[in-house]
């Protein structure tokens, strides 16, 4: 096994479910690495990016967020939330995983890669608790989306008065993934806005720990969170030390095919981030990492990488 996997209790008292990938033995420890995965995946479809950091000399840690893959009780728990606020929980959480980092590799820097909501949590995290970080990586980041988040956020707060915010609603279930997916028709699958990789979009599409739908509160607290972070305090409160790398596909309906991106990097440059780097792959998609070109996705984050960190026995 090319892995190991552990559990954590959060501050809550809920139970948080990890991978744990070593450095290739024999290779001076680079550095740490800590993934934060998008909404409805989890930290398992991670593999091939943390396989190829491993063998370059780094560790890498990667939770499942809270009521995602195998931190939900059970396949019925995928997407139920009944806390006060899901954004805020997450980071708590990541930040647990960073303390267990922390002790077993003291004095020792991490690098936090998070994609899409995982992006999303990082760049709020960094804000809290950016002193322990080297560097910050984000895929498939967004602007707040002013049309479609707006109105997402006034019909799930409705919503969730009306009817609680852990249950579902059908007329928002899909509201999102759908108007993502159009942007590719004739559709295939639901899914098809993740990669233009079938191979990879077939995969997660039959992936059992894949969640379709959310609690309503998931989905509102998400929403409020984007909206704070894309305002001037989060980039101010960005560390300026921190070295950033954004990369996403021209064809990401999330970083409104990288308009929503290129805004966050001008932002993160506007608030005086010293080594900001901006990567838009074309033709890509939502996931780069798991598009056709993921091989020259891999290398340029290990090539931006590497410059950056220095090696250590």
């Amino acid at each position: 096994m090319s892995f190991t996997t552990d559990t954590y209790k959060t501050f809550d008292k809920e139970t948080i479910f990890y991978y744990k990938w070593k450095a290739k033995e024999n290779l001076p420890l680079k550095g740490i690495v800590q993934i934060s995965h998008g909404i409805g995946e989890h930290a398992g479809r991670y593999k091939s990016i943390a396989k190829r950091l491993k063998n370059q000399g780094y560790d890498v840690y990667a939770n499942d967020h809270r009521i995602h893959g195998k931190s939900a009780k059970n396949n019925e728990y995928l997407g139920f939330y009944d806390g006060e606020d899901y954004f805020s929980d997450a980071i708590e959480d990541m930040r647990k995983l960073t303390e267990i980092i922390k002790k077993e590799h003291p004095n020792k820097k991490i690098i936090l890669l998070g994609h899409s909501m995982g992006s999303l949590l990082s760049r709020e995290y960094v804000t809290l608790y950016g002193d322990d970080l080297e560097a910050l990586i984000l895929s498939g980041t967004a602007a707040f989306l002013k049309g479609l988040g707006s109105f997402g956020l006034i019909s799930t707060s409705f919503f969730s008065k009306l009817n609680g915010k852990h249950r579902s609603n059908e007329i928002l279930k899909n509201l999102f993934f759908n108007q993502f997916n159009k942007k590719f028709k004739p559709n295939r699958t639901k899914v098809d806005w993740i990669s233009s990789d079938k191979k990879q979009v077939d995969k997660f599409e039959a992936d059992p720990l894949r969640i379709e739908d959310f609690s309503l509160g998931v989905f509102r607290d998400i929403l409020k969170g984007s909206k704070k972070i894309n305002k001037p305090p989060t980039f101010k409160n960005t560390p300026k030390s921190l070295p950033i790398f954004i990369f996403s596909g021209d064809k990401d309906p999330v970083g409104e095919m990288g308009k929503g991106v290129k805004k966050v990097a001008l932002n993160y440059k506007k608030a005086g981030v010293k080594d900001l780097t901006l990567k838009i792959y074309k033709g890509g998609r939502h996931e780069m990492l798991n598009e056709v070109n993921k091989e020259e996705v891999e290398q340029d984050l290990l090539n931006w990488l590497d410059e950056r960190i220095q090696a250590t026995n």
